[in-house]
């Protein structure tokens, strides 16, 4: 039977303890996992949805915006083109 050394006992207890430790926090890790709630997981088909709604709605504020800065635009346009067209009283 050999005797061990005083440095090997320590590193035996110094190991003992680091798993020790390691499977306290593996076991931490889990408890917290399992009270977390579950959420959802967003499939593929999912994203894919949100982001053609996403799409959509942009393209139709962007289609909308700009028909009616063009028609705005075109209106103001042509009114002033009219009345600047026309002469006014007095001055021929």
């Amino acid at each position: 039977m050999q005797l061990r050394s005083s440095r090997e006992t320590k590193e035996t207890s110094v190991t003992i303890q680091k798993k020790s430790l390691i499977s306290t926090l593996n076991t931490t890790k889990k408890a917290i996992v399992a009270s977390k709630p579950v959420q959802s997981a967003s499939s593929a088909s999912e994203v894919r949805s949100s982001a053609r709604g996403a799409t959509r709605g942009v393209t139709r504020g962007v289609t909308r915006g700009v028909t009616r800065g063009v028609t705005r635009g075109v209106t103001r346009a042509a009114t002033r083109g009219v009345t600047r067209a026309t002469p006014r009283a007095g001055k021929a």
